[in-house]
């Protein structure tokens, strides 16, 4: 094996006799270098971009929610709520009850998520640091505010200055009164609350949310006992999937435990298939590349037929002629790949240090 191994180092670095040769080798090699470095720089973009989403979204979802498998709302007993902050690992649990409703600010109006929580939800998850304007305080005695995502308060033209003195306005369905065609207003649930402040996340909740205390919202949608979702906040010390086994057994089956990656799921399974689309189309690319590699040899088999020849006298076999040519193949595309991804590698580190790309 080591007789072909020089002989194709030799053919590699050597001088071919044509200058057609040299030209397709060269291109050969750029095509390989090339391939690689650009699917390592495009796999490592999705990479971070993937980490800086799953932060984004792990800093704003809690790291276990309860839902239920059917409905919007559902009910849990002080039994089972003492029992769930009992099991070991568990920190902070909050309440929600969170739904779509219309705000209104002077004649501006606009589709948001209302979110109902416990007024020191900051504890479970703290989004308190995420407050740019204003404080994330939602209630403070008998009075009750609202925190705004960056993007609803940008929609509504609005800032926590300009509505200390003119509160906003939500509306939501009224869903116990049966709907009347005379007077669709008797259908509508409105109330004016302040808001205190406003937060950017970097997830698309910045776009609809608004944090509200969980009375007010109880207050806005008829929800006296009923919650949406039941926030679980966990000690990283502990394991997830053993705590989420004991509130099973507290809960039942009728319900969903999902982690903070299950809460985003489909955005995952999103993300991964574009990355899996843009590896294997890269991919398709590195092996239209290969052809060249296969045409300069081919062309490399002719120009070297003095050399075979005298190989064959030397007492060489078709075998040894095969292995020399083909590690030829291999040896370029080795060099190629090493070296796209030092100049993929070296790319990535320029652009992680120095910020080149904006």
């Amino acid at each position: 094996m080591k007789t072909p191994f020089f002989i194709a180092i030799r053919y590699l670095f050597s001088k071919k006799s044509h200058t057609l040769i040299n030209v397709i080798s060269i291109v050969s090699l750029i095509s390989v270098v090339v391939c690689t470095g650009a699917l390592f720089i495009v796999l490592s973009i999705f990479n971070g971009l993937q980490n800086y989403v799953s932060q984004n979204f792990n800093s704003f979802n809690a790291d276990l929610e309860i839902t239920p498998t059917q409905g919007k709302t559902f009910v849990l007993s002080e039994k089972q709520i003492k029992e769930i902050k009992q099991i070991k690992g568990v920190r902070y649990t909050s309440e929600v009850i969170s739904d779509v409703a219309v705000a209104s600010f002077d004649d501006r109006q606009f589709i948001v998520k209302i979110k109902g929580v416990a007024p020191d939800y900051h504890r479970l998850k703290q989004i308190d640091t995420m407050v740019y304007s204003g404080n994330f305080m939602l209630q403070l005695g008998d009075n009750y505010f609202a925190v705004l995502g960056a993007g609803v308060a940008n929609r509504l033209k609005s800032s926590v200055s300009s509505m200390i003195n003119n509160a906003l306005t939500i509306y939501y369905p009224n869903r116990t009164k049966k709907f009347n065609p005379a007077n669709p207003s008797q259908n509508i649930t409105t109330q004016r609350i302040t808001p205190f402040g406003e937060f950017i996340s970097g997830t698309a909740y910045d776009a609809s949310y608004i944090f509200v205390p969980i009375d007010f919202a109880r207050l806005l949608m008829d929800y006296p006992q009923q919650i949406s979702s039941f926030e679980i906040g966990i000690d990283p010390k502990f394991s997830s999937k053993a705590i989420v086994k004991e509130i099973n057994t507290v809960i039942g089956n009728n319900f969903y435990v999902k982690n903070a990656y299950q809460q985003e799921e489909d955005l995952y399974k999103v993300m991964q298939s574009e990355k899996l689309a843009i590896y294997f189309i890269l991919s398709f690319i590195f092996l239209v590349a290969s052809f060249n590699i296969i045409g300069m040899i081919s062309i490399l088999i002719l120009d070297k037929q003095k050399d075979i020849n005298v190989l064959y006298s030397f007492g060489a076999n078709n075998t040894l002629i095969k292995q020399i040519f083909m590690l030829e193949g291999i040896l370029i595309t080795f060099f190629g790949a090493i070296l796209g991804l030092i100049i993929g590698g070296i790319f990535c580190w320029l652009q992680s240090t120095f910020h080149l790309i904006q």
